[in-house]
């Protein structure tokens, strides 16, 4: 059964468990449908900020950061927001060891396109 937010609690003791990122992967894996899908990630404050002095890394931890490379690395497209791609300092996506194996059994391209 797929878990709906697969994150460890960095407020967890030492024996919780850190997802790797073949775990993100399934977790986060697209159903075995033939249709395409949309997929959008962001994260926020309490208060419903999604920046913070224009960037959203400052509110973003290591599990976030953890998705969202997973997510980016197992999609087919990312779109960013011009302002979103000056202010964070995005790069184009490059294809990542991990996920390669799993990327061609699904007919994908080595790396997403930006």
């Amino acid at each position: 059964m797929r878990r709906l937010f697969p994150v460890t609690d960095p407020t967890a003791t030492a024996a919780s468990h850190a997802w790797s990122l073949d775990e993100l992967a399934d977790a986060y894996a697209y159903p075995e449908t033939d249709g395409p899908w949309l997929r959008a990630n962001m994260v926020s404050t309490l208060d419903g900020a999604a920046q913070h002095d224009g960037r959203s890394q400052p509110i973003s931890c290591e599990s976030d950061m953890r998705i969202f490379g997973t997510l980016r690395g197992l999609a087919d497209v990312v779109i960013a927001g011009a302002e979103t791609v000056r202010q964070e300092g995005y790069r184009p996506a490059r294809a990542r060891d991990a996920f390669a194996a799993r990327r061609a059994a699904a007919g994908q391209t080595a790396a997403p396109a930006v």
